[in-house]
């Protein structure tokens, strides 16, 4: 017999299974009567700040025999499992064009049907890339084609790595499991917030590599994806540019395209080549960086429970409802630090990432406004260009590759700081005066959301800083696609993940790369 109890109340201790163990007696669950617990759930109840708990879901199997006590929380059930369909190939070779969390799930779940999945990516395999990430950190040598937007992993291998999505999928089960089995901890399978961390995302991309190559796949890294040759509506092949400058062609029927949200330049050869595409909207904005402990301090009251509860995170929101646009956080990192990630020789952005343990000693998060459809203009790219200018301005308003910074209070005044802060940027940092780089519709909406949040005083005090610009949070275009996930013109191209302009983080985008191989390269529909 199995059951599942659900928003047991547990009291913030070290020794937590003992106090699940309580919270059962107390349901007339002896320790005796059950052969196994499972967390299905945590999450974390700080609404009252002086009395903080843990709140569980849990899987109870009992041992044979035993009656299941009557009780409201009790839900007796019998298991149930994940639905995958069914398919089996004959060894054909499929290109998949990018190594991003949507084609890396694309190119396990090929293998796993007996396809041979060969991915082509642009930027190195992780080890080197994070060696040249610091390249650039340290000694601003940008490669263009690894980076921390580009390279094995995708932009998310520097990141939080935050997993939790709002899309409801069967395939999220076999990704969390797929992600535990690559070295990633199993309290991701329960928390209501889970992440990795950048320092355990790179084993796991590591190893989920490996994993794909014994099934069969190949890997070309350092191998750009020049073209896309169509005849007739319809895929014949690819044109590859190695490390080396020579160029290859290779014949084909059938491209995953996971090109992530920052392949300006592939974006661009897909128009040329007549891709269905259309302008979407977006965000864009900056980071807003807090010492931790104001924000540990804003969400649990007290510092008392930090080693148990680990570092808080926060949402905030703002809605303009005369412009009918909303301006949020977006990718929060506890503990984490803010990262230069440019992509593009002369420009300069940010983005944010944390490590497993989140203990670093501030917190930041982007602040970023909608951005509407045609907001810059009709154009498919003119959202694009948008992105692009601001990314180039910043760079020229510094002089070199670095972060531009101002305290909120002296944006809210439109004036420059004039004392230095303090920091996770591990670059050089240079007061700006925000209005002459930002858009006047970022600029404003800002303004209204600081203003507004400015109440509480642990987010908005003297030691909050805003560190610019945060441009890259989803892609500006989408490529036209059917239900089946094929382009809208072109047979035998599949546009997946963040680049499609379908998905947004690392577990949508690996649930998109598993669902359109199971919709068009199986024998269920």
């Amino acid at each position: 017999m199995e059951a599942y109890i659900n928003n047991a109340i547990v009291p913030i201790i070290e020794n937590q299974e003992e106090a699940i163990n309580n919270y059962l007696i107390s349901l007339g669950i002896k320790p005796k009567m059950i052969k196994n617990i499972k967390i299905v759930r945590r999450s974390i109840d700080s609404r009252q700040k002086k009395n903080i708990k843990f709140l569980y879901n849990l899987h109870v199997i009992f041992n044979e025999g035993e009656i299941i006590p009557t009780n409201s929380q009790i839900i007796k059930t019998s298991k149930s499992s994940t639905i995958l369909r069914k398919g089996k190939s004959k060894g054909k070779e499929i290109i998949i064009v990018g190594s991003g969390p949507a084609g890396l799930f694309s190119a396990l779940r090929l293998a796993e049907y007996g396809y041979i999945p060969l991915i082509f990516e642009r930027g190195e395999e992780v080890d080197e890339r994070v060696k040249t990430c610091n390249r650039f950190i340290y000694e601003k040598q940008l490669n263009e084609n690894s980076n921390i937007q580009f390279g094995e992993g995708g932009a998310g291998t520097f990141s939080d790595g935050k997993l939790n999505t709002r899309v409801k999928s069967e395939y999220i089960e076999k990704i969390f499991e797929e992600f535990v089995e690559c070295g990633a901890k199993e309290e991701i399978l329960w928390d209501y917030k889970p992440h990795v961390g950048t320092d355990i995302l790179r084993t796991v991309v590591k190893n989920l590599r490996n994993k794909i190559t014994k099934l069969g796949g190949k890997f070309y890294f350092n191998t750009k994806i020049e073209n896309i040759l169509i005849e007739n509506h319809t895929v014949k092949g690819i044109k590859i540019l190695k490390k080396d400058g020579s160029s290859e062609v290779i014949n084909c029927d059938k491209v995953i395209l996971a090109i992530g949200h920052s392949a300006r330049d592939t974006y661009k050869m897909l128009h040329k080549n007549g891709v269905k595409m259309e302008g979407k909207a977006f965000a864009m904005g900056v980071r807003i960086e807090h010492l931790r402990k104001d924000i540990d301090i804003m969400q649990y009251g007290t510092e008392e429970y930090m080693d148990i509860l680990g570092a808080a995170t926060y949402n905030v929101t703002y809605n303009n409802t005369k412009e009918n646009r909303g301006v949020f956080s977006f990718c929060m990192c506890p503990g984490g630090e803010i990262v230069n990630a440019a992509s593009t020789k002369n420009t300069s952005l940010v983005n944010g990432m944390s490590y497993s343990t989140r203990n670093g000693e501030f917190s930041n998060s982007a602040i970023v406004v909608g951005i509407k459809e045609n907001e810059f203009g009709s154009d498919i790219f003119s959202n694009m260009k948008v992105q692009e200018d601001l990314e180039r301005n910043a760079f020229d308003a510094f002089g070199e590759y670095g972060g531009l910074y101002q305290k909120v209070e002296d944006f809210l005044k439109d004036q420059n700081s004039t004392t230095t802060i303090e920091s996770s940027y591990k670059m050089n940092l240079k007061s700006y005066n925000f209005k002459k780089i930002l858009p006047n519709v970022i600029m404003d909406n800002l303004k209204l959301a600081l203003l507004q949040w400015r109440k509480n005083n642990y987010f908005i005090n003297e030691n909050t800083n805003l560190i610019g610009q945060e441009t890259r949070t989803s892609s500006p275009v989408r490529i036209l696609r059917d239900k089946y996930g094929e382009s809208v013109n072109i047979r035998g191209l599949f546009p997946v993940g963040e680049g499609s302009g379908y998905a947004g983080g690392i577990t949508s985008s690996a649930i998109d790369g598993i669902k359109i191989v199971d919709l068009s390269f199986t024998n269920v529909l």
